[in-house]
This record gives structure tokens, C-alpha cells and sequence, in this order.
């Protein structure tokens, strides 16, 4: 088991850090990121000002260090499930699924998706988003590369197939968490699923391809 390094922070700094973390996305989430003040979250969090300052600079510094504990713990989990699952289509329907259930229950991360303007801070939201993007699109591409190794799939663009992937996935999600969806979410899911299953499928000859028609 690993152990903690002997120069890395003490625990009760950590509890101390993740409190104040807590008690701002608290703050954000009931007020707005734009209306809540430094000295509000101390009071959330039950530290002083100097305590809050000891651990972050500014309230771009706190809301940034929120969202990427957020996309930490997320990556953490949608990485596991390539050690995990069988195969890449297993894979990627179980990286959608977090996807789906991070977004519908981690609402500052969605709202820095959307760019809501009164909700997130839009230059570290933009930030965020770009580079969550990006690390959602690696996991993706790699999937299908595995797929391609394997034989399961056809030989394709994984990057632009995985950039068009999660920017579809994207739009439903987006929808979905925000009550908008004109669907079930997981009757569309498994549609979309299906279509781009059978279009990256590695397609296997059928009988008679490759015989000369008699006249």
C-alpha cells in the first residue's frame, strides 16, 4: 500500500483544505460564484481569513482548485473502467454512463460546462471545460484504439472519432441535466450507442464476397 510522502501536507491540513472546498461549493452553488465573497466562505467553513488565505489565494485560485478536484476524481474513476471491462465497447458505454452520472450530480462542474455566467467564474470555466475535453477525448481515443488493436473495430480516425463522440455525448448530456431532454436519456443513449457501434464495428465478410457471378 502506498504511503504518503513524508513532505507532503499534514492530514489535518488536508481536512482543513477539503472543508473550506466543501463550504464554498456550498456557497457557489446557493449564491453564485460571482456574489460569494472570501470572507463568506471562512464563515461557511468556520476558519479564519487567515486560515482560507493559508491554503488558497483568491476566489479564482478556490474555484479552480474546486473544479479540478472534481475532474481528478472523475478521470480517476472513468480510467478504472479501462483495466476493467472486457472489451471497447463495454468500455465506452461505461465511460458514458459516468460522464452522465458525474454531470447529473456534480453541479458545479455542469454549470462551468454550460459557461453559466452568474454560476462560474466563465475564464477558469473556460479553462476547465477545454482541458476536461481534451482528457475525456484521450480516454476515448485510447478506447478505440483498443478496439482497433483487438480486431473488434474497423480501422478509423480515432482522434476525430473520439472528438465527435464526446461532443455528441456532450450535447445530450447538457441536455439531460439540465431537464431539457426531448427523450429518455437512456433510450437515446443506447441509440446512439448503437449507431456508432455498428459504423466503427470492424465488418466481417459474408458469404459468397469475392465470387466471380456465373452468366
Amino acid at each position: 500500500m502506498a504511503t504518503r510522502p513524508a513532505q507532503g501536507p499534514e492530514p489535518a491540513a488536508d481536512r482543513t483544505r477539503d472543508g473550506i472546498v466543501e463550504a464554498a461549493r456550498r456557497r457557489f452553488l446557493r449564491f453564485g460564484v460571482r456574489k460569494t465573497t472570501m470572507d463568506e466562505v471562512a464563515r461557511e467553513a468556520g476558519c479564519s481569513r487567515t486560515t482560507l488565505y493559508t491554503h488558497f489565494r483568491n476566489k479564482e485560485d478556490l474555484y479552480g482548485s474546486l473544479l479540478e478536484q472534481d475532474a481528478e476524481a472523475f478521470i480517476a474513476e472513468a480510467s478504472a473502467v479501462l483495466a476493467t471491462e472486457a472489451n471497447a465497447g463495454q468500455k465506452i458505454q461505461r465511460i458514458v454512463g459516468i460522464t452522465r452520472q458525474t454531470y447529473a450530480r456534480n453541479h458545479v462542474m455542469r454549470l462551468a460546462l454550460a459557461g453559466d455566467a452568474e454560476m462560474s467564474l466563465e475564464p477558469i470555466a473556460d479553462a476547465f471545460t477545454r482541458e476536461q475535453e481534451q482528457r475525456i477525448v484521450d480516454l476515448l481515443r485510447q478506447v478505440l484504439e483498443e478496439g482497433v488493436a483487438e480486431g473488434s473495430l474497423r480501422a478509423l480516425d480515432t482522434e476525430r472519432t473520439a472528438y465527435l463522440m464526446f461532443h455528441l455525448g456532450r450535447v445530450l448530456v447538457e441536455r439531460e441535466t439540465a431537464g431539457a431532454a426531448d427523450y429518455p436519456f437512456d433510450e437515446i443513449m443506447a441509440l446512439m450507442d448503437d449507431v456508432f457501434a455498428r459504423g466503427i464495428a470492424k465488418r466481417r465478410p459474408t458469404r459468397g464476397n469475392g465470387r466471380k457471378r456465373s452468366t
